[in-house]
């Protein structure tokens, strides 16, 4: 089937025969996708923070952060991979990631530990808690190059007295967390239609 002279690039073949402007009928599926590419862009990065946040306000046990630490530390070396070219700095990279998430769950294991816990109430454990995850997050994208890491790591320090005032109301928490990524993606949607 060829293309008409009057079809434009960005038609799509239902446009084509049923003789309607692809303009018209794009603006949904722009939207959406746009919010796609959104997700799909900084999918890593919100997952960061979602993990995080949830294991803080739901107090979750030692055994989630042994399994979360290995997942962040891959994050940061997936996303930082492109940013060093030859691959003794590339090792260098993740030797430093591996360190800096190492030394975090080892902190974090000792705010576990029953001589710390029985010293500190739980409300201080999970301020103890964002405060590390959120010092070790900023370091991990310094470290990688990657702003956003960085951000996730201003988000859970922002978050630390939000902790405090919040911590009665998990449901407020999360509400603003949402608001939070949402904030996020219209600062992406921005910059990506200033790039186009």
């Amino acid at each position: 089937m060829t293309m008409p002279a009057a079809a434009k690039p960005g038609s799509t073949i239902m446009d084509i025969v049923s003789h309607t402007p692809a303009e018209s009928q794009a603006a949904p599926r722009g939207q959406r996708s746009v919010v796609m590419r959104w997700l799909l862009h900084d999918i890593f990065y919100i997952a960061m923070l979602v993990l995080a946040l949830s294991g803080v306000v739901l107090r979750l046990p030692v055994i989630y952060w042994v399994i979360l630490m290995p997942v962040l530390g891959a994050i940061t070396i997936g996303e930082g991979w492109r940013h060093f070219g030859e691959r003794r700095e590339r090792l260098g990279l993740v030797y430093r990631v591996a360190l800096n998430w190492c030394a975090l769950l080892l902190a974090i294991y000792l705010l576990f530990n029953d001589g710390v816990s029985g010293v500190m109430n739980v409300n201080a454990i999970s301020l103890s808690m964002m405060t590390l995850l959120a010092l070790g997050t900023f370091v991990a994208g310094v470290q990688a190059r990657v702003w956003q890491i960085c951000a996730v790591g201003c988000v859970l320090f922002a978050a630390v007295p939000g902790l405090g005032w919040l911590d009665q109301s998990p449901l407020l928490f999360t509400a603003a967390t949402c608001v939070i990524v949402a904030l996020g993606g219209l600062a992406w949607w921005v910059s990506d239609r200033r790039r186009a």
